[in-house]
Formats: structure tokens, sequence, C-alpha cells
């Protein structure tokens, strides 16, 4: 056991680490250069493999927090990634099983975190779980949502740029969620709100100015 847990370990640490570097580059670098996609396939297969690894980590030493963390963050990665191919939204068939599999498993994993998210105290109180309840949420409003638009229920505002800002908005945001899990993994010295806050503080000021910029640029802004 000793030994799947260590090899397991390294693959986590190896995947979360190809996961922040090449995020790191990919957001330095041109947006659509020659080398962003190939980086981009690298962030989420680093991604995919720290999620994997993580999940297995946590079901074997009942660790919940890389359990959120790594679907949370996959979700967002690899919906990022797929936006690429659904520039035509409005087209039968853009979206594949593939999509839907993915939404179907994090939304059910979403109300998963958010049941366990409530819990009880020794003495039959209340004791809920911020983390969970939080990560829980948000994961549904991705995932919930994305089917939603998978089905045709939920229409989509500006479909003709509606691919780029979500493949910048998600991939962007998976890259805080693993910034902020490297931070509470490894840092102990700084504040916990710090630690938890301040990446998406940060992250969400660069979304900003990219969404800003690009709006601008496509001549969205009024």
């Amino acid at each position: 056991m000793e030994t799947i847990l260590t090899l397991l370990l390294v693959a986590h640490v190896a995947g979360g680490m190809t996961g922040l570097i090449s995020g790191a580059f990919n957001i330095a670098n041109r947006k659509g250069g020659k080398y962003h996609r190939l980086i981009g396939k690298i962030y989420v297969g680093g991604m995919f493999t720290a999620t994997i690894s993580g999940v297995l980590l946590a079901y074997l030493k009942e660790n919940s927090f890389l359990f959120l963390i790594g679907v949370f963050s996959f979700y967002l990665a690899f919906t990022g990634f797929r936006t690429l191919s659904h520039k035509k939204v409005n087209e039968e068939g853009v979206f594949k099983p593939i999509d839907y599999v993915v939404a179907i498993i994090t939304a059910i994993f979403a109300v998963i975190m958010i049941v366990q998210g409530f819990g009880f105290t020794n003495h039959g109180g209340l004791s809920l779980n911020p983390v969970l309840l939080i990560f829980g949420c948000v994961s549904l409003v991705y995932g919930g949502g994305d089917l939603l638009i998978f089905k045709g229920i939920r229409k989509i505002k500006n479909p003709k740029h509606h691919w780029f800002f979500n493949h910048i908005i998600r991939m962007m945001a998976s890259y805080i969620s693993a910034v902020t899990a490297f931070l509470v993994v490894n840092i102990a010295f700084l504040p916990n709100l710090l630690i938890w806050i301040g990446p998406s503080v940060i992250g969400s000021i660069i979304i900003s100015f990219f969404v800003r910029r690009y709006r601008v640029k496509f001549g969205l802004l009024a």
C-alpha cells in the first residue's frame, strides 16, 4: 500500500507541477501563438494526471480536499480546452458525448460535495463545511449550466465570441484553483485567509484584464 501511495503522490506532484509551469507559460505567452495550443494540451494533460492521482489519493487517505480540488480544477481545464471545438455552438452535434459525460459526472460530485458540506456535531447541531459548500456550488453552476447549454435550454449570449471568452475564463480559473491547492498544501507560514483568497483575487484581476482587452479588440464594449 505504501508503494501505491508513493507512486500516486509522485504522479500527483508531477502532474501538478506540469500544470503550474505550463499554465504560467501560457498566461504570459502570446494568445493564439504557435505554441499556445501545444502548451495548453500539456497543461490539460498535467491537470488530468494530477486529478486522477489526487482522487485516488483522496480515497485512500480520506482527504476530501484533494478530491474536490481535483474534480473542480480538471473540469475547468477540460471544458476550457473543449470550448475550442464549440465555436459554432448553434450547430447541431457540436457538443459531443464526452462533453455530456464529464458535465454529468461533475454535477453529481458537486451535489455530493454540497450534501457533505452540511454536517452535524455530536450534539446534533448543524456544522457547515464552507470549502465543500463553495466548491460544490461553483461546480454545480458550471457542470449544470453546461448541461443546460448542451440541451439548448440555456441560450448563449454573443455566440460568435462565447468560445473565446469561455476558454480564457475557464483555463485561468482552473489555474487559480491549482495554485490555491499548491499553496494550501505547501505553504504554512502565510495566513490561511491569504492563501485561500489571494490567488482568486489576483487571478480575477488578470481575467478581467484579458476579458476587457479582447472585448475592446472585438468591438464589444459600448
